[in-house]
């Protein structure tokens, strides 16, 4: 350790006044010691040194938790004096810089000490009092720990004209942190509100994204500065950008607590609302002239495939290996190339498929097992750092369309890739699909091509099968069309239905080629499963009807163990009920259940209609 007399000279030599100090201790041994000089007689060998920081004309700042250690770090400019501690846990040592010194010069007249929601305190700012800078001194934590001051960066006091909003970046950024804004919608509506109250550059507005970003999501792919651009641009180009109110939401904490971080870093006007502006539409004047409609020329509908895949916004679902993927890269290959695909025709156009789950050894390992690699190539983009819904995607792809003479298709594999991070928001799940995906399928539209995304489906069996789909109804909301491929556990027989609102519904029974690498149709998934309905119906009453001449529905179901009011039990009913009418089944003797025909069951020629068991009401 320095001797006094080394350390008294250090301090008066970068302009600092000494004052004595109790030894293990940071109280000063005098009262009014700011008032006062000492001689080098009134320290002792064991004091601590601390600095009269307002006969010195010094401003500290003391950074006290780690988000504002290191946001002090990336602001603060370091050509000043800087002092660390140096201290020893489980026998390592730690150095960490938590004070600088500047000349204050009037910046502040009181000290500040700024807290975070549960009033612990982020950093302090001080122009009097003092701050051990030399020797020990006891650590504030429960171990009773000691620690060493020392010089991290050994020069005068400098000046810095705008410390006090430096002190004020470093505050409302560690606050930020510790409320885990996140880089995606979160980030937009902080870059939203800081292009509103301040007056920063747009590199200044990115870097303070990447300072948020940085420490929220270390090494991240959303703390890219490429991704901070776009949101900054995004909101340059935006007309009516959110403030603190709706960040205040998103973030679920008070409304007046943001907004007075704003104030810190800017100005807040206190109604800062947009004005909703009335205005009074003429209907009779707006309203479709029909006889006007009925003579104007309007293009027909442009198909991808004839005729289940419209122009529009579009949805392609299954659960994980139901060959989706395979699937639309079929797709993709046949639309580019104009050849058919499951034996309908399609639109010959330029297509970009983006592969976001794979990598080039899987996606040319398809190519190869298809049979792809001779044919005309689509654009293909594999996994990369692609942007998300609402923060660049919608750019890319218009910029696409715009270098392609004849656009037709873009398959999204999967939607979850561009899908930003769902988190506080005081919107539904309905209306944040809807806003994000609108975006989209307006560019689908207005440039007569199909966009498809890939999403998957949930295990739970539903009423309605689209209900399905993994997301909120607002995707069945805004689908102009919507596949489902429905592949069983443990075998290739597979369904893909189809539903939109310029086509007509189908249901298509599928089988999955292991040589071909790709589904083969057939036929119509009614027919299909009626066969297969009939033949397992059959199987169970030749076991049951060992026993039993008489079979119920019921008994069927608890063969196959399902339950009577499932999905699959009404099937089996309904199947049973055909099979009688046409005569591959027999009344039983109790109503409501059958035989199988035997030799002398044949068919009349004239069949009567059956009875039905009458109830008296």
């Amino acid at each position: 350790m320095i001797s006094i007399d080394g350390a008294l000279e250090q301090i008066r030599g970068i302009g600092l006044e000494p004052v004595p100090v109790h030894p293990m201790s940071k109280k000063p041994k005098e009262d009014n010691f700011n008032k006062k000089k000492f001689s080098d007689a009134q320290f002792r060998p064991n004091d601590n040194i601390g600095a009269g920081l307002e006969q010195s004309d010094v401003c500290h700042v003391d950074l006290d938790n780690r988000h504002s250690v290191a946001l002090g770090a990336r602001w603060l400019p370091s050509d000043t004096l800087i002092v660390g501690r140096r201290h020893v846990i489980e026998g390592h040592e730690i150095e960490v810089v938590t004070n600088w010194f500047f000349q204050n010069n009037g910046i502040i007249s009181e000290n500040q000490s700024l807290k975070d929601i549960n009033q612990e305190t982020v950093l302090e700012f001080r122009c009097n009092g003092h701050s051990v800078i030399h020797g020990k001194t006891l650590l504030k934590d429960d171990n009773n720990k000691h620690c060493e001051r020392y010089f991290h960066n050994y020069r005068k006091p400098a000046y810095c004209e705008n410390l006090q909003q430096l002190v004020n970046k470093i505050y409302v950024a560690s606050m930020l942190c510790d409320l885990d804004v996140g880089m995606n919608e979160g980030a937009l509506k902080l870059d939203s509100c800081l292009m509103r109250y301040t007056n920063w550059t747009d590199e200044q507005r990115v870097d303070f994204l990447m300072a948020v970003g940085e420490i929220t999501r270390p090494q991240g792919r959303d703390t890219k500065v490429s991704k901070m651009q776009r949101i900054v641009k995004s909101n340059n180009t935006e007309r009516k950008n959110s403030g603190y109110v709706s960040f205040a939401q998103y973030l679920g904490v008070d409304k007046l607590m943001v907004k007075n971080l704003f104030k810190k870093l800017g100005s807040v006007p206190d109604n800062d609302q947009y004005e909703k502006v009335k205005s009074i539409v003429d209907f009779n004047s707006k309203s479709i002239d029909v006889e006007e409609l009925m003579q104007k020329i309007i293009p027909p509908l442009k198909w991808s495939v004839l005729p289940i895949m419209p122009e529009g916004l579009g949805f392609i679902s299954g659960r994980p290996k139901a060959m989706k993927s395979w699937t639309v890269l079929g797709i993709c290959y046949a639309v580019q190339n104009g050849t058919k695909f499951m034996g309908h025709e399609t639109t010959q156009g330029d297509v970009m498929y983006l592969a976001l789950e794979d990598s080039e050894r899987r996606i040319k390992d398809r190519i190869i097992k298809l049979g792809y690699h001779k044919l005309k190539h689509p654009t293909i983009l594999l996994a990369s750092d692609v942007p998300y819904l609402g923060f660049g995607f919608e750019e890319c792809i218009e910029n696409w369309i715009k270098t392609k003479d004849n656009p037709r298709l873009i398959i999204i594999d999967t939607l979850a890739r561009i899908r930003p991070r769902a988190r506080k928001s005081s919107g539904t799940a309905y209306d944040i699909d809807n806003d994000l995906l609108s975006k989209i399928q307006t560019i689908a539209i207005q440039n007569n091509i199909t966009i498809a995304c890939v999403t998957h489906l949930s295990k739970q069996q539903q009423d309605y099968s689209f209900d399905r789909i993994q997301g909120s109804v607002g995707i069945q909301g805004i689908a102009d069309f919507m596949w489902m491929i429905d592949r069983g556990d443990n075998s290739n027989h597979a369904s893909i239905i189809g539903r939109g609102r310029d086509m007509n519904d189908f249901e298509y029974a599928v089988n999955w080629n292991e040589d071909k690498w790709q589904y083969d149709f057939t036929g119509n998934l009614h027919m299909v499963q009626l066969t297969e309905n009939r033949r397992q119906v059959i199987d169970a009453m030749q076991v049951l009807c060992k026993d039993n001449e008489e079979v119920s529905p019921k008994d069927v179901c608890k063969h196959y163990q399902v339950s009577v009011m499932s999905k699959e039990g009404k099937r089996i009913s309904k199947t049973m009920q055909r099979m009688k009418g046409d005569f591959e089944l027999v009344d039983g003797n109790k109503y409501g259940t059958y035989k199988l025909p035997t030799q002398v069951d044949t068919r009349p020629e004239n069949p009567e209609p059956r009875k039905e068991k009458q109830y008296n009401y």
